[in-house]
Formats: structure tokens, sequence, C-alpha cells
């Protein structure tokens, strides 16, 4: 028997509003409507999901700690945005663990990689861009939803935290990617982009994978969400 499950990263907290877990600070940063600020959220929530932020909405309003290192490092970039080699140096200048693994190239290659990286248990962050254009956003990765059947899962879409959508509430991300369809075994040649308003095209263009120093992401599985699995339709 056939079920559709999602496993998604252990730090997070599913609630009315998405937390990390073991705290009361909400996940979700928010993007505005005119900067290209949109990696930077995204590092932002990566690094309250690795303990390395408490607050990611107050970043740029601390004077010391944590956030006031990262906003330090980060704001140079906030209008004119970071790629992904940017974004490695970035983790690694500010302590948060091991250089980054980045990885660039066809839309095929980085869903391999994240699919590779999501099953160690580690955050990845990507970056897509509409079929027909060239212009980039990045998103964070917290886990991915595929099809178990016994011992076998095989996963077919990214589950995702998009800084420049709506907060999720009741749910464990914004933003899904779907690569793969149903059952088959071949990836799509590009990946279907949904939010609550739209639905698109989209290649993807690189990502990097982010864990914890101390190796605690590594050792942990993805976490199974508590809701019973729905059966596959027919």
């Amino acid at each position: 028997m056939d079920f559709i499950v999602q496993k998604i990263y252990p730090r997070l907290h599913l609630d009315q509003q998405l937390k990390v877990a073991g705290t009361r600070k909400v996940l979700h940063s928010a993007q505005g409507d005119w900067d290209s600020g949109c990696s930077l959220h995204v590092l932002a929530m990566a690094g309250a999901l690795l303990g390395r932020l408490s607050d990611t909405r107050l970043v740029s309003w601390r004077r010391r700690g944590a956030e006031a290192a990262f906003w330090d490092r980060v704001w140079p970039f906030y209008l004119s945005g970071a790629a992904m080699d940017e974004l490695a140096e970035l983790v690694f200048e500010l302590g948060w663990g091991p250089r980054p693994k980045v990885v660039e190239g066809t839309h095929r290659k980085v869903i391999m990689f994240c699919e590779d990286q999501l099953q160690r248990g580690r955050l990845v962050i990507l970056s897509w861009r509409p079929a027909r254009s060239t212009h980039l956003h990045a998103v964070l990765a917290i886990g991915f939803e595929g099809h178990q059947s016994g011992r076998t899962f095989q996963p077919n879409t990214l589950l995702l935290l998009d800084p420049a959508e709506n907060e999720p509430w009741l749910a464990s991300c914004n933003a899904r990617l779907t690569y793969r369809s149903g059952l088959s075994e071949k990836y799509a040649t590009l990946g279907t982009y949904v939010t609550a308003y739209s639905r698109r095209s989209v290649v993807l263009t690189g990502a990097l994978s982010i864990w914890s120093s101390d190796g605690e992401s590594t050792k942990k599985h993805l976490a199974t969400m508590g809701e019973t699995p729905r059966r596959r339709r027919s």
C-alpha cells in the first residue's frame, strides 16, 4: 500500500504559526516588495533553525549579539542580493559551521543535490527562475513530500519557505516545488512551483546546504509529520 508522506526538518514546530522547536520564536522572515534580500531572509531562517539566531524579525534592530553580527555582515547585499557562493562565504564568516556545499548547473543537477542533502538532514537554500525569465529568487527547503511504499520512500516535491509569500499558518511551508510526476522515476524538465496564489514553471539554478558544526542535523533523519498519511489516489 502506497502513502503520500511529508518529511520535514526536525527543528520545525508546527502550530498556528511555524516556530523553532523548543522556543516561542516565529520562524518566518518576510521580504519587502522592492528589495533583493530574499536570499538574506532565507539565510536568517536557516540561522534560526540552526540555533544561531533567536529572532529573525529583529536582526536590523539589535545592537549587540548574534542578530547584530548577522546584520553587520549581510546588509551590504540587501538591495543587490547575494549569489550562492556569497551566501556560503557569509555562513563561514559568521561561524555557523563548516563552509556550505554549493552546486550550480542544470535543473536536474540541482534537484539531485537537494534530494541528497535533505536526506542527510540538512537545510538547503536554493535559487530558481521562471521558465521564461532570468530573474532569480531564493527559498529555503525544509523537507520534501513523496510516496512511501513499505520501506521505500521516493520524494517528488520540495517543501519550501518563501520569504516573498505570506507566513505559513497551520502548515509546514508556504510553497511547493514538484519535480517528479507521481511515481515516475524520471525528473521533469521543469519544476512546478505552487503557492497559495500562483502556479508557474521554474528552473532551479543553484543551491547550498547548511548544517550545524556539531553535526546534530546530520545525525537526525527528517521527522515525519504527525498527521495521518494520505492514501494515494487511484
